[in-house]
């Protein structure tokens, strides 16, 4: 039977919701789970493990299918089960738990961290990233299993609400303190011991692949053509009853597939990403936790794909990590120390770029690159600001003088009167400073790697005429996340993939090299060039919201140069005098992290406000 090609795209989506996808994690046992709930602040890792070790922690029994947590607690689950004897040893497992996702909102309400019994974490779980690896497919072991067979895990799960919900910035009267009641409660559907048939997602990504192009490519052009040919014969190919037909299924793909990626293509540095907002939809204390589930996430990309690479900002999430999880950090360094996860910016938060003093941008700077260069041994070489509301035109100088050489950010494409008319330049600040900038044409820090946003990245790119060359940053971001596994397998399909243009993993630094000396080679003295501030049309409010706030951190800036200035001259009067450098380094640290672009601006939820106030308003105390 002939299909039209737009039919054929309606068949593929219906084939692979109903007869590719549930093949590929094949259920082989459930697991027993068992309850502790904890409805106010969530306890520490470490104390909660040496509770279960003196047996202080009183699990109860739980039935999957029912509800569980209230808004903004915690629930610990314990997940027991039983590798079925004769199962092949070595070949790949995985657990999926589905703790009652949203299929949206990813990093916007319940996540989850699962541990081993000894307290070391394995890996997070949210909305579109569920996997949790047992036996990888190189049969290593991720989880601890008896001889006969069981094993034990533990799950901490978050009852975070949905706040950000469809549609979205409606009234909400949950994001102000946790309640200790189930305001919108959720229900523990599944918890599963499964098969991983890596075929069938594959073969699930080759599709995904080859029909999205399909969407965007020219309908007359030879290649839609192909492509829809190839996606017919592959369909008819495939028989659900009989596994080993996945394999000339994909055969059918293969040659739409190899197909090179036009001489004339642009070029796109590919880097995994999650910008986790310090607090937004959240208040700080559960962006800590939001912090280690998404770089377990990224550790366990790396352990599934060599050439993934990750960037991630901001010292005083790096040091919540090393103080909360000292395990996942130790890893995480390790893969530092081999170039593929990326510390980026060295500042210690993704401050506003507008409200702060510029002195308080420096001591971003300062305490941010100490960070860096003590606990993580690297030293950043440039600005990473891809949300903030607004740039002051100082940032150059600053930037400058502080040792950078390139600056990001993407914000301003959300203008919604001026649009800037390029995507790489040279900003110049107030002082007539210059720093390379780039803006990833994906007008996003949170690709999926779809080829929507391929396509797009191509079309939307503003420096055709003097550079092939663009960032792309990927993953789930703002409520953390990072990238998911067929994220990366699209990357490794878009490398050279006619129709698109070329990704490869890149990392910041080697991108900016490339980008700045290529387009001063080709523009000369018509470099394009940006003078002054970066003004956000869209968020104005940001400027006037939450005022006691801003006073506090007006007020707070101005006291701390006081007193850091009669500090100095007390340790030139008096040889017994000593600098309370400790006191007035946690003071800064505070007041740098509500400097932070959603909390400082006035644009997150009344717990994070409410908390800024009430440490503004001790800080002062303290220094008065």
């Amino acid at each position: 039977m002939f299909l039209k090609p737009e039919q054929q795209l309606e068949r593929c989506k219906r084939i692979v919701r109903q007869r590719v996808d549930p093949h590929i994690h094949p259920s082989i046992a459930q697991l027993a789970v068992e309850s502790f709930d904890i409805p106010g602040e969530p306890m520490p890792t470490d104390e909660f493990f040496a509770k279960l070790n003196r047996g202080d922690i009183d699990f109860k029994p739980f039935t999957l299918g029912s509800e569980w947590g209230t808004t903004w607690g915690t629930v610990w689950f314990r997940l027991t089960g039983t590798v079925p004897a004769g199962y092949p040893k070595g070949k790949p497992l995985e657990l999926i738990l589905d703790l009652g996702w949203y299929p949206h909102s990813c990093g916007g309400h319940i996540e989850g961290l699962v541990y081993r019994a000894d307290g070391t974490a394995i890996k997070a779980v949210h909305p579109l990233n569920y996997w949790v690896p047992f036996i990888d497919a190189e049969g290593n072991a991720q989880v601890p299993v008896a001889e006969d067979g069981s094993f034990t895990l533990y799950l901490e799960a978050a009852s975070n609400p949905l706040l950000l919900g469809v549609p979205p910035f409606i009234e909400t009267e949950l994001g102000d303190h946790a309640t200790g009641k189930p305001d919108e409660p959720y229900v523990f559907k599944s918890a599963d011991l499964t098969e991983f048939d890596e075929r069938y997602e594959n073969y699930s990504v080759d599709l995904d692949v080859v029909s999205s192009l399909m969407e965007f490519a020219d309908k007359q052009s030879p290649r839609y053509w192909q492509l829809a040919k190839a996606l017919q014969r592959s369909l008819n190919a495939y028989d659900e009853r009989n596994p080993e037909s996945v394999e000339a299924a994909r055969a059918a793909l293969a040659g739409v597939l190899a197909k090179p990626a036009n001489a004339s293509a642009m070029n796109v540095s590919a880097i995994g990403h999650a910008h986790i907002d310090s607090a937004w939809l959240w208040p700080v204390r559960e962006t800590r936790r939001k912090v280690a589930r998404t770089v377990s996430n990224a550790l366990a990309l790396m352990d599934a794909d060599p050439d993934f690479k990750y960037a991630m900002s901001s010292a005083q999430q790096y040091a919540w990590l090393e103080e909360d999880h000292p395990d996942i950090f130790k890893r995480m360094k390790r893969r530092i120390e081999e170039g593929r996860f990326i510390p980026v910016g060295g500042m210690w938060v993704e401050a506003d770029g507008m409200l702060p003093a510029g002195e308080s941008l420096i001591r971003q700077i300062a305490y941010g690159r100490k960070y860096f260069k003590e606990h993580l041994g690297v030293e950043p070489k440039g600005v990473w600001l891809p949300d903030s509301f607004g740039y002051t035109g100082a940032w150059p100088q600053i930037a400058k003088r502080s040792g950078y050489s390139w600056f990001l950010t993407q914000k301003l494409c959300w203008n919604d009167t001026t649009r800037l008319p390029r995507h790489s330049f040279m900003w110049e600040g107030v002082d007539g400073s210059q720093i390379f900038t780039h803006f990833p044409p994906a007008d996003k820090y949170d690709s999926d790697m779809s080829a929507h946003d391929m396509a797009y990245v191509q079309s939307n790119y503003k420096d055709k005429d003097l550079s092939d060359r663009g960032i792309l940053l990927f993953g789930y971001g703002d409520g953390g996340g990072g990238p998911i596994r067929e994220m990366t397998m699209r990357e490794h399909r878009f490398e050279s993939f006619e129709g698109m243009p070329k990704v490869e993993y890149g990392t910041p630094d080697d991108f900016f090299s490339k980008a700045e000396t290529e387009m001063k080679a080709e523009a000369g003295s018509e470099m394009p060039r940006w003078k002054g501030e970066f003004y956000f049309e869209l968020h104005r409010k940001t400027l006037t919201s939450q005022q006691e706030m801003k006073r506090g951190c007006r007020k707070e800036e101005s006291m701390l140069r006081t007193v850091e200035y009669l500090g100095a001259v007390a340790s030139l009067e008096s040889a017994d005098y000593v600098y309370p450098t400790e006191r007035i380094d946690r003071i800064w640290k505070t007041l740098l992290l509500n400097q932070f672009h959603d909390i400082l601006p006035g644009s997150a939820i009344e717990w994070a406000h409410r908390v800024a106030r009430e440490e503004y308003a001790r800080d002062l105390k303290a220094l008065s």
